[in-house]
C-alpha cells in the first residue's frame, strides 16, 4: 500500500506463427506493459514489427464512427444497460457503417450549410438595424454626381448640428432612432472635405453600408422571414438528427470500441522486436502476476513460447503501478493532478485519503454543512458515476463531510453556522443559537467558539500541531526514502525534524495558557501525572529574552537540528531551515479558513433569522429565501477555500518534504471495455 506494485521485466519470444495468438491472450490479460522497442545500437538482424495486416481496414472506419459520434452529438460517457456482444457488431458491419454515413453526411452537410446560412442573415440583419428607421432605399448610400454621402456614428452629434449651418445650408440629415448618434448625410461635393474634417472633429466613425436594394427596413423583413423558414428546416433536422441518434447511437459507441481494440491490437508489433521468423515481447509484468501469465501463454500456445524474467539494472526506468485499496483509489486521481510517484518513492496515496479530506472537514467543521457535503456528494457518485473525475470528486465531498459533521458535534458544536448553545457574550450583543431559537436546552457543548477571541487563539494552536504533526509524518518518510540514496540528506531530514521541533514548542511556549488550558486536566490520570514532571515541564521550562519566553527545549533542539544540517547539507541547508519555519506557519491557513467561514456564516444567519423574526409574513419569507441562498453561498465558498488549502497544504508543504514524482504510469496491454462483452 505504500509502496507500488512490484513489478518483473519480462520477455516473451516465440515463432511469427504464433504472434496474433499471443496478442490475444495479452490483450484479454490486461495485465502486461509493453516496452517500445528500440532498434539503435542494436543487433541489425532485429527489427520494429509490422503492424497486422488483416485489421489494417479498422482504423478507417474508427475514423468515420468518430465522425459519426461527434456529428450527432454522442455522449462518450454514456451508460448503456445492455453491452452489444462481438458476433452482433460484426454481423454486415461494412453494410451498416456504409449507410449510416450515407444518412449522417447528408443530414449534417444540409445543417452544416443551413447554420453558415443563419450566420450570414443574424450578420446582414445586425448591419441594416441601425437604418430600419430612414426610409432611404440602400441604392441611394452612395455618392452621386454632385452630392457626396456621408454615413456613420458622431460621438459630438449636438455639436455638428450646430456647425453643419454654417457651412453649408445645401445638405440633408437623416438620423436612426434604433442606434444613438447614427446619422446618413447627404451633401453637395463642393464641400466634402469641410464637411469631413467637421465630422472628425465631432468623433466621427464611418459605418459600412449594407449590401442590397429597396428599403431597410422591407430587407430586414425579408430576411427574418428567411431565418424563419431556416430555423423550421434546422428543427426538422434536430429531429432526424435525434431519431438517427436513437437508432444507431449504441452501435456507434459499441463498433467504435470494437474497433478501437481490434486496431489496437493489429498495431501491438510496432512494439515488437523481430526477425524473419520470431518475435520478441519487453515487457513489465507484475510480479505476483508472472507466474499466472506464463502459465496462460505457455498453455494456449502448447508451451511455443520462451518466457523469461530478467534482472531489473535501473529502478528509473520501471513504471508504477499503484497498489491501494479499493477505499483509497479515487485519492490517486488528486495525486495524479500533481505527479505520479517514482518506482522507489513512498506513495502517499493512503495519507492522502487520511489527512486531505481531515483537513478540509476541519475548516468547514460545521455538523449541517457536513451533512449536506454527504448529500451533494452521494448525488455527485449517483448522478455522475459514469465521470471519473466527478465520481472521484462526489467521493472526497462524502468523506470530508463526515469530518466536517464529526468536527461540528464534537469540537465546535454547531449547525449552519449556528452553536447548539449561545457562547460568553458581552450585554446586548445579538447572539443566535438553536437552543434560543427553540426555547429549549440541547445538551450539544462547543469546546472552541471560532468567532471568540480565545477560540481563534484555539483553533491557531490546533493548526500549528496539525502542521507539526503533518510535516514531521513528511520529514519521517523523506528519511526513509533518502536512506538508500543519500545518507547525507537522510541525516538532513532528521536535522529539520529538530529544528521543527524547535519552532512548534517556541509557538507553544507563547501560547502557554492555551495549552495549559487542555493539558491541566490530564494531571488526574496516573500516567499524566507521572509522565508530568519528566515530559510536560521540562518542555515548557523556559527564559526572558527580549520580551519573550524561549523555552529550553527549543534551544536545545535548534542547536542539534543546526549542528546535523551544517554537517549533512552545509550552508544551504539554513535556508531549508527558514523554510521549514514557513511551512509550519502556513498552517494557520486551517484556522484562517474556518473563522472567516464561520464569521461569514454567524454574519448571514443575523441577516436572514433577523429578517425571519421581523414579524412581517411577507419579509419573514423573504428572510427564508435570502437565508437559504446565503447558505448555499456560504458551503459553496467554504468547500471551494477548504478544498483548494487542503490539497495546497500537501502539494507546497508536505510533498516537499519528501516527495519527487515523475515516475512513468503502468500502462497495461488492454482496453477498459464499456460497450462491448466477449460474452
Amino acid at each position: 500500500m505504500f509502496r507500488p506494485e512490484k513489478l518483473s521485466r519480462t520477455v516473451i519470444i516465440g515463432s511469427k506463427d504464433y504472434l496474433e495468438r499471443t496478442i490475444e491472450l495479452l490483450h484479454e490479460l490486461e495485465i502486461v506493459d509493453i516496452i517500445e522497442y528500440s532498434a539503435k545500437g542494436l543487433d541489425p538482424d532485429f527489427k520494429i514489427g509490422k503492424p497486422i495486416v488483416k485489421s489494417s481496414g479498422a482504423s478507417d472506419q474508427v475514423l468515420t464512427l468518430r465522425s459519426s459520434a461527434k456529428l450527432l452529438d454522442l455522449d462518450e460517457e454514456k451508460h448503456v444497460d445492455k453491452k452489444m456482444t462481438i458476433d452482433e457488431i460484426t454481423k454486415d458491419l461494412d453494410g451498416k457503417i456504409q449507410t449510416l454515413e450515407k444518412e449522417i453526411i447528408s443530414v449534417t452537410q444540409e445543417k452544416t450549410t443551413l447554420d453558415e446560412q443563419l450566420f450570414a442573415i443574424d450578420d446582414q440583419i445586425a448591419r441594416l438595424i441601425p437604418f430600419s428607421s430612414i426610409s432611404i432605399p440602400l441604392e441611394n448610400y452612395f455618392d452621386h454626381a454632385y452630392i457626396t454621402v456621408f454615413v456613420g456614428s458622431v460621438q459630438n452629434l449636438k455639436k455638428f448640428e450646430k456647425i453643419l449651418p454654417s457651412i453649408t445650408d445645401e445638405y440633408e440629415l437623416f438620423y436612426s432612432s434604433d442606434a444613438e448618434n447614427v446619422v446618413v448625410l447627404f451633401v453637395s461635393k463642393s464641400f466634402r472635405e469641410t464637411v469631413f474634417q467637421t465630422l472628425t472633429d465631432c468623433q466621427y466613425t464611418e459605418i459600412k453600408i449594407p449590401s442590397g436594394t429597396g428599403l431597410p427596413v422591407n430587407l430586414i423583413e425579408q430576411l427574418e422571414n428567411d431565418r424563419s423558414r431556416i430555423h423550421d428546416r434546422l428543427e426538422t433536422i434536430s429531429k432526424n438528427l435525434e431519431k438517427v441518434r436513437r437508432k444507431h447511437g449504441e452501435f456507434i459507441l459499441a463498433a467504435e470500441e470494437y474497433l478501437s481494440i481490434e486496431v489496437q491490437k493489429a498495431e501491438a508489433p510496432i512494439k515488437f522486436a523481430t526477425t524473419t521468423h520470431s518475435f520478441i515481447i519487453d515487457c513489465w509484468i507484475p510480479t505476483k502476476n508472472v507466474e499466472h501469465v506464463k502459465k496462460t501463454l505457455e498453455d494456449e500456445t502448447n508451451n511455443a513460447l520462451y518466457i523469461e524474467t530478467l534482472e531489473i539494472k535501473s529502478e528509473d526506468d520501471v513504471p508504477v503501478l499503484l497498489d491501494n485499496p479499493k477505499s483509497v483509489k479515487p485519492f490517486e486521481f488528486l495525486l495524479d493532478l500533481y505527479s505520479t510517484p517514482t518506482y522507489h518513492e513512498i506513495d502517499p496515496s493512503f495519507i492522502l485519503s487520511l489527512i486531505f479530506p481531515l483537513f478540509f472537514g476541519f475548516m468547514i467543521g460545521d455538523l449541517g454543512y457536513g451533512l449536506l457535503l454527504i448529500i451533494f456528494g452521494y448525488i455527485f457518485i449517483k448522478k455522475l458515476k459514469d465521470n471519473e473525475g466527478w465520481y472521484n470528486i462526489g467521493r472526497y465531498i462524502i468523506v470530508a463531510g463526515i469530518f466536517a459533521s464529526i468536527f461540528g458535534l464534537f469540537l465546535f458544536g454547531d449547525f449552519l453556522g449556528l452553536p447548539f448553545q449561545s457562547p460568553p457574550h458581552e450585554t446586548g450583543q445579538v447572539i443566535y443559537s438553536w437552543s434560543s431559537l427553540f426555547s429549549t436546552n440541547i445538551p450539544i457543548q462547543s469546546l472552541i467558539h471560532k468567532t471568540e477571541t480565545s477560540g481563534i487563539t484555539q483553533l491557531l494552536v490546533l493548526s500549528i500541531i496539525a502542521g507539526f504533526l503533518h510535516l514531521s509524518l513528511g520529514l519521517i518518510i523523506g528519511m526513509i526514502n533518502e536512506r538508500k540514496h543519500s545518507i547525507k540528506h537522510a541525516f538532513g531530514k532528521l536535522g529539520l525534524l529538530f529544528v521543527l521541533t524547535a519552532f512548534t514548542l517556541l509557538i507553544f511556549v507563547m501560547a502557554k495558557w492555551t495549552i495549559s488550558q487542555w493539558l491541566v486536566p490530564l494531571k488526574t490520570s496516573a500516567v499524566a501525572s507521572f509522565l508530568w514532571p519528566y515530559f510536560i515541564t521540562p518542555l515548557s521550562t523556559s527564559f526572558m529574552f527580549s520580551g519573550l519566553f524561549i523555552p529550553y527545549a527549543t534551544v536545545i533542539f535548534g542547536l542539534i537540528g543546526l549542528l546535523i544540517i551544517l554537517v549533512s547539507l552545509g550552508g544551504l541547508g539554513l535556508i531549508e531551515m527558514l523554510e521549514i519555519a514557513g511551512h509550519l506557519m502556513s498552517y494557520t491557513r486551517l484556522a484562517a479558513i474556518g473563522v472567516a467561514k464561520g464569521a461569514l456564516a454567524f454574519a448571514f444567519n443575523v441577516i436572514g433569522i433577523g429578517l425571519i423574526l421581523n414579524g412581517n409574513i411577507i419579509i419573514g419569507i423573504i428572510g427564508v429565501v435570502v437565508l437559504v441562498i446565503l447558505q448555499l453561498l456560504v458551503l459553496a465558498l467554504g468547500s471551494l477555500s477548504s478544498g483548494i488549502q487542503a490539497l495546497r497544504l500537501h502539494y507546497v508543504e508536505f510533498f516537499m518534504k519528501f516527495y519527487k514524482g515523475g515516475g512513468k504510469k503502468f500502462e497495461p496491454f488492454g482496453y477498459k471495455r464499456r460497450y462491448t462483452t466477449t460474452q
